[in-house]
């Protein structure tokens, strides 16, 4: 694999997890929305928090990109399984840097 292969192959990851981070925020907006429950629904969404969080999803991605591109040929399975780790990884990740960063 070049290096141009490998650039696009990692930036395609950062997109995939962005998207699987932002599938996250969705979900928790939904959630936010469940259980106000009739109440008047208003959005207290810290936008550098939503950044920050879409950042490391992105991060999660380009990480899961280099172990997972391993040829030229990028299979759906495998841009599935990035958006999945841009989900879960971010979860993974900020809990880590609580845990790392409070101590």
């Amino acid at each position: 694999m070049d290096v141009k292969t490998a650039l696009i192959n990692v930036l395609l990851g950062m997109v995939l997890g962005t998207i699987g981070q932002g599938i996250r925020v969705i979900v928790g907006l939904k959630k936010a929305h469940d259980l106000k429950k009739g109440e008047d629904f208003k959005v207290n969404m810290e936008v550098s928090r939503m950044l920050i969080s879409l950042l490391i999803g992105a991060v999660a991605g380009g990480l899961a990109a280099v172990s997972l591109f391993e040829t030229d040929e990028v299979t759906r399975q495998q841009m599935l399984s990035i958006v999945a780790i841009g989900y879960s990884g971010a979860d993974f990740i900020e809990g880590f840097m609580r845990r790392k960063l409070s101590a």
